[in-house]
């Protein structure tokens, strides 16, 4: 849907081989995709895949990252937990200026902000920075990349939606969407081959800072129109609703408010397990190699798993159908990984589960980003999306505090298979995560069930594809109001 109604003239100008009215658009305009929307695709691939490297760069190397700052493996994760911060604070006001601005304005700013980001970090390695004032300026640097994290994240929908036919929606929105976690898969491995001693961090820096740097190039010199001049569907070429209008209709639509929660945990519960996996199953005989192998296959199959899921809703349509079972085998693989990791000596099972739990949760991630635009469609793409990845990292920054306030201080006799030890200079015991994992899976559980129960959408947007409603009232506007089912409204 195009955003507003100087962007949405192109899609329905007349001209002098052209003749319709708009109550009969569906049957007197052709619809048409345009090579370029593969470029585009691939721009928004490139600063997903970006900002997540810049996101989880320091992770892998945090030993190194807290000797090079000289500060605390707590200052370290800061680095980390504000990307999830400042998406959670400033998700909307990113997806007001997708869907008001457009999307032209609210990548550019993105990619802009992803680039200035990465070459503060860059600077902060330089010599001639004082070594007290280093950590300030990759603080600042990775805040301004945070800052983009909402733009490039909520962009995917409202670019497969604008320039992508009916049957490509949900593979774009995939290869997007994915790109994402494909950036931190890349970092995970990357980073530690890059990072031998403390004095490689700012090589590390420089070599993160190539995309985002080529991101900003092509954002700004290829990604030259929010809309196409001819629309791909008939969707597309209806304006959306104004963005407060659209909002205040998202959060009284009930089947909504149930994917943006189970979306939400889901993408919390991911977020969790990325970041304290290694704690998790270290103290029970598991190296640090081996905790780096489970996340990397968890990443992998997840990819995979999502790669699947968008091809089969494409052409199927089995939006709610494929989201419920996914979201129930993640719930199970789930259990599965809480029943083995303190297995000793099965590290074949806990790559197992880490996979088999990848490749059902990522699944979910390009067919519920479709179910909200499906569920809340005439509103505009980025708010129903955006709300979504809000969810999703204040339901991280909570379940990650959870599991802290429930990890207990073991010793090496009690736990004395454990091979994850913290280095001298932090001191204190082992972790033991156990309980915490115990409660990731009951919340998993407890969500699916409530998706699985409560989750009955009603396809808006293929409804109005394949019906091509327009109410007599909307005729001077464009502006499509769908009657809504009572099921949708709380």
């Amino acid at each position: 849907m195009a955003e507003n109604a100087s962007e949405r003239d192109p899609l329905l100008q007349k001209d002098q081989n052209t003749s319709y009215d708009v109550n009969s658009i569906g049957s007197r305009i052709e619809y048409r995709v345009y090579t370029r929307r593969w470029y585009m695709l691939f721009v928004l691939c490139l600063l997903n895949f970006s900002n997540a490297m810049i996101w989880i760069s320091f992770a892998p190397v945090a030993d190194y990252s807290a000797s090079y700052y000289n500060r605390s493996l707590s200052d370290i994760n800061w680095l980390s937990i504000v990307f999830l911060l400042v998406c959670f604070l400033f998700g909307l006001g990113a997806s007001w200026v997708l869907d008001t601005l457009g999307l032209r304005t609210g990548v550019l700013v993105g990619a802009w902000l992803n680039g200035i980001g990465a070459g503060l970090r860059i600077i902060s390695g330089f010599s001639f920075i004082p070594l007290s004032y280093k950590f300030t300026v990759v603080m600042i640097g990775q805040s301004i990349s945070s800052f983009a994290q909402p733009f490039v994240l909520s962009s995917p929908t409202k670019l497969a939606a604008l320039w992508f036919g009916a049957n490509e929606r949900a593979t774009a929105n995939m290869l997007a969407s994915l790109s994402n976690p494909l950036g931190v898969l890349v970092a995970n491995v990357v980073a530690p081959n890059i990072v031998s001693s403390e004095d490689k961090i700012p090589l590390m820096l420089e070599v993160f800072a190539a995309p985002a740097f080529l991101g900003v190039v092509m954002t700004t010199l290829g990604f030259c129109s929010s809309v196409p001049p001819t629309p791909p569907s008939h969707s597309a070429a209806s304006q959306s609703e104004p963005f407060f209008v659209g909002l205040k209709t998202v959060l009284r639509n009930k089947s909504y408010l149930v994917l943006m929660m189970a979306f939400g945990v889901g993408i919390g519960l991911f977020s969790c397990l990325s970041t304290i996996l290694e704690q998790i199953i270290c103290p029970f005989g598991y190296s640090d190699k081996m905790a780096g192998n489970a996340g990397a296959v968890l990443i992998g199959c997840g990819l995979l798993g999502g790669a699947l899921s968008g091809w089969y809703v494409d052409k199927s349509k089995e939006f709610e159908l494929t989201a419920k079972v996914s979201y129930g085998m993640s719930a199970i693989t789930c259990c599965f990984f809480a029943m083995i990791f303190k297995l000793p000596d099965q590290a074949s099972l806990v790559l197992v589960a880490s996979g088999l739990f990848g490749f059902f949760a990522f699944a979910l991630m390009p067919v519920c980003l479709e179910l909200g635009v499906e569920c809340t469609y005439p509103v505009a793409e980025a708010t129903s999306a955006g709300l979504q990845w809000i969810m999703g990292q204040a339901s991280g920054i909570i379940l990650i505090i959870i599991c802290q306030v429930l990890a207990q201080s073991k010793t090496d006799q009690e736990l004395p298979d454990a091979k994850c030890r913290k280095s001298d200079k932090q001191g204190g015991h082992i972790q033991d995560l156990t309980w915490a994992m115990y409660f990731l899976t009951i919340v998993a559980v407890f969500v699916a069930i409530i998706f699985i129960i409560l989750f009955k959408p009603r396809y808006h947007r293929l409804i109005a594809e394949r019906e091509q409603i327009f109410l007599p009232d909307d005729a001077a506007t464009g502006i499509r109001t769908l009657p809504s089912s009572p099921s949708d409204s709380v």
